[in-house]
Formats: structure tokens, C-alpha cells, sequence
């Protein structure tokens, strides 16, 4: 387990280190607020078209923990070439490669995580909160240090943190991967990702659901900090921006886990993306950079709300060889196809209408995808899927990890 818990915790420093500050990483570089979107949109492509890839490399060719190895080492590198004092272009390339291999991070920690615990609620926040710790402590200090050596540190440190991931997760404990050649040709159509969504048609509502909240959700992270930076604030108030959610997620991390086992997934899921839309109602009319940052301590609890239950969701709904593709669905909805859509749009709208009207349509889609959300998601007892459950429809032997 403590292999486990230290991927979590370099997984979380290493984006936190870098992430809250790639768009004004590119506004340094004099890129505009659409050209950061486009730019944030194909990294969110490349991210889109990477995870299902990576899920059934995990699932059925490597194993997840020698998947996840080779996707932080691949990280690394690229981060190192976006950090380059090259050509706009080679760094966007760097910037988009890392986010094709960081793409398999969350996916695959969680699928080790969910396959390696017992007590899926209670422990599975335990260990994610490590992530949580990470990215608010590193992305904290990385702002208070940037705002006397400038931005271009976070390369270099994510890289290192990547690197050290990479050698965390070799020792980490997997199960048996799945043989897809035993499901039959026409049960396998797809790769994993074809058999997951063909064995449990229900997923498609719980990924509609989570498409949609997560559109506003990236347009804040993508453009909040721009706005705040408009309103006067600097890099450390942008550090604050993203830390304090994340020390919020900390307490949440450790509370939604019991919550789930007691109102159920669902409730976890429709009371975070109540509270998750509020916020963006709230930023509508906000002017304070200090009160925009207080409400991220009310997105740090709604975040570790759909995080938790999107993660326990698959393990619910999909068997254990199925959960690097599971969460990879997951991954693939929340942070790839809606995040290119979010930091297009979001661009567009954020240059064009400013951030009200950007926020306005973050709380329309919220609205929206708490109502699918109460129809889709897995209510209270709902039981975690066992192996057996799926014998008729997916049988697979046991191949070595």
C-alpha cells in the first residue's frame, strides 16, 4: 500500500506543480485568450484520443501498473520540450504530448487503487485525498515561488515529480489482465472500451451526466484564473485559486466516502453538482478576487464529491479486469471530450461575451446534468461488481499481471 498511496501523492504534486498555471504560462508566451483555448483544446484532443488507448493497453496488453510507469516517464519528456525556449510550435507539441501521456495517470492510479482495496468507499478516499495533499501543498509553494523566479521553474519540477511516479508505480500490486480474445470477435469489437460499454448500456446517462457538468467545470479552470488575473489579482492569487480547493478536497476526500455508503452514490453525485453549480452562478456576479477564491473551497468538496463517486460508479457498474477501462470512460468524458469543448467554446465565449455569459452557460449545463445524474447513477446498497457477475458475458481466464 505504500507504493499506492505514493503514486497518488506524485501524481497530485506533479500536476500540481504545473497545471493551475498553463493558461497564464501561454498568456506569457503572448498567446490570446482564444488562441490558450485552442491550444488547451487540442492538449484536451490528444488527451480524448489518448485514454482509450491507454485503458485497454493497461486492461489487456501491459498491465496497469507497467502502463502507468510508461505513461509517466512519456509525461516527463514532453513537459521538458514545452518548457524549451523554442519555436511557439514546439512548445505546443510539448504541451500536447504531455497531456496524451498524463491522461493515464488518473485512470489507471484509480484502477490499481479500486482493484487493490476492500472497503471501496472509506479507503479509496483515504488514498485519493493523497493526491488532494499533493497538488494544494505543491501548487501553493510553486506559486509563492514563481512570484520571484518567474513561471519557468514548473517544467523541470514536473518533470522530476513525473520521473518519481514513474518508479512508484512498478511496485504497486495489479490483478490478472483481461483476454479479450475469449469474449468472442463480436463481443470485442471496440477493445475494452467497446466490451465495457456493451455489458453495461447504462453507462452512456452516466457519462452524458458527467460530460455536461464538467463542461463548466473545465471552462472555470481554464478562464477563471484569466478573469481573476483581470480583476487585478497575481500569480499567487492563481496559486490560491486552484490550492484552496484542493486543501478542501482534503476533509472532503475523507467525508464523501462514508457519505456514499450511507445516501449512495447517487446523492454524492447530484449534491456535488448542486453545490459545483452554485459556484458557477456565484461567479457570475463576483467582482472580488478574494471571494472568487473563497468559493473554492465550496468546488474542493463538490469535486471530491464526483471524483469519489465517479470512481466507485465504475467500480459498481464494471468488473475488476474492466476498471483501467472503466475509469478511463470516466477520464475520457469529464476531462477529454469536455474539456475540448469547454476550452473551444469557453475561449470563444470568454473573448467574445466576457466571463459572465461564459458562467451563465456553465450553470445551465449544471442544471442539466444534476437531472441526468438523479436518473442514471447508482442509488443507495448498490453493491461493488464482482468478476462472476460478468461470467455469461465476459468470460476471462486468468493471464499473468
Amino acid at each position: 500500500m505504500r507504493a499506492l498511496r505514493a503514486v497518488f501523492l506524485l501524481n497530485g504534486a506533479a500536476l500540481g506543480v504545473f497545471y493551475p498555471f498553463i493558461a497564464v504560462l501561454l498568456a506569457d508566451r503572448g498567446v490570446p485568450p482564444a488562441g490558450i483555448g485552442v491550444v488547451m483544446a487540442a492538449s484536451s484532443a490528444a488527451f480524448t484520443l489518448a485514454v482509450p488507448a491507454w485503458g485497454h493497453v493497461a486492461d489487456v496488453v501491459l498491465g496497469r501498473r507497467r502502463a502507468l510507469a510508461v505513461a509517466a516517464a512519456g509525461a516527463a519528456a514532453f513537459v521538458l520540450l514545452a518548457g524549451t525556449p523554442a519555436a511557439l510550435a514546439v512548445v505546443v507539441v510539448g504541451f500536447v504530448g504531455f497531456s496524451t501521456f498524463e491522461s493515464a495517470w488518473g485512470p489507471l492510479g484509480d484502477a490499481l487503487a479500486v482493484n487493490a482495496i476492500t472497503d471501496h468507499g472509506r479507503e479509496y478516499g483515504r488514498i485519493r485525498l493523497l493526491s488532494s495533499i499533493g497538488f494544494a501543498v505543491v501548487a501553493t509553494l510553486a506559486g509563492f515561488l514563481y512570484d520571484g523566479t518567474g513561471y519557468g521553474p514548473a517544467f523541470v519540477l514536473c518533470a522530476v515529480l513525473a520521473v518519481l511516479l514513474a518508479g512508484a508505480a512498478f511496485f504497486v500490486p495489479d490483478v490478472a489482465r483481461a483476454d479479450l480474445a475469449a469474449v468472442g470477435d463480436g463481443m470485442a469489437r471496440g477493445g475494452s472500451f467497446g466490451v465495457a460499454l456493451r455489458i453495461q448500456p447504462r453507462l452512456r446517462l452516466v457519462l452524458a451526466s458527467l460530460f455536461l457538468v464538467h463542461v463548466g467545470m473545465i471552462a472555470g479552470f481554464t478562464y477563471l484564473p484569466l478573469h481573476l488575473v483581470a480583476l487585478g489579482g497575481g500569480p499567487s492569487d492563481v496559486a490560491l485559486l486552484a490550492s484552496v480547493s484542493a486543501f478542501a478536497e482534503i476533509p472532503a476526500m475523507l467525508a464523501v466516502g462514508g457519505l456514499a455508503t450511507r445516501v449512495g452514490i447517487r446523492g454524492v453525485i447530484v449534491g456535488s453538482i448542486v453545490l459545483y453549480t452554485a459556484c458557477f452562478a456565484a461567479w457570475i456576479v463576483l467582482a472580488s478576487p478574494a471571494l472568487i477564491i473563497a468559493t473554492r473551497v465550496a468546488t474542493g468538496f463538490a469535486f471530491a464529491g464526483l471524483w469519489v463517486g465517479s470512481v466507485l460508479t465504475m467500480a459498481v457498474l464494471l468488473p475488476p479486469r474492466l476498471q483501467a477501462t472503466g475509469q478511463g470512460l470516466y477520464q475520457l468524458t469529464a476531462f477529454g471530450i469536455a474539456a475540448v469543448v469547454a476550452n473551444v467554446g469557453g475561449g470563444i465565449v470568454y473573448g467574445a461575451l466576457g466571463a459572465g455569459v461564459l458562467f451563465a452557460i456553465a450553470t445551465a449545463l449544471g442544471v442539466a446534468a444534476g437531472a441526468v445524474a438523479f436518473a442514471a447513477f447508482p442509488r443507495t446498497g448498490a453493491r461493488i461488481a464482482r468478476e462472476e457477475d460478468f461470467e455469461r458475458s465476459l468470460p476471462f481466464p486468468a493471464t499473468p499481471s
